[in-house]
């Protein structure tokens, strides 16, 4: 992927993050639920969310998820993530991450990115579908395996 196409997801996702999806599974239901990723400029993405969340526990049964980010209010871009989410144990990553929420945390966890009730989620990714427009033609993304 050329870097414009990186940077034109990047700004899809970091533009919509309050306008994201996730999708998850429950036994073979289907779940999906409004979320607020934090995004940051090498695409890692992560969601915050509390450690006893159904999500937490359909994703320790199941981690592939998808992710749709949705440009508000016609659709006109937007970015669907397939991948896995990874529960995060560490305090030093959930610190860091829990300094670039674009958002007040401190509202939901009260006790800060130390406390139990945190969980943090990296999203590993393995396909992005996106679109500039309604127009454009749908493109895909797909990270170099390592």
């Amino acid at each position: 992927m050329n870097a414009s196409d990186a940077q034109k997801i990047i700004s899809i996702m970091k533009g919509n993050c309050l306008h994201a999806y996730l999708a998850t599974s429950d036994g073979d239901q289907p779940r999906v639920r409004p979320v607020s990723p934090i995004i940051e400029d090498d695409t890692s993405i992560w969601i915050t969310t509390f450690s006893t969340s159904g999500k937490i526990r359909q994703i320790r049964q199941n981690p592939r998820i998808c992710l749709a980010f949705v440009e508000q209010p016609d659709g006109d871009k937007a970015a669907t993530v397939v991948g896995e989410a990874q529960i995060v144990p560490n305090v030093k990553e959930k610190t860091r991450i829990w300094k670039l929420a674009t958002f007040d945390l401190c509202e939901h966890f009260p006790k800060g990115p130390d406390s139990e009730e945190f969980c943090l989620l990296k999203i590993a990714i393995k396909r992005i579908e996106w679109r500039d427009s309604w127009t454009a033609k749908t493109r895909i993304y797909e990270p170099d395996r390592k």
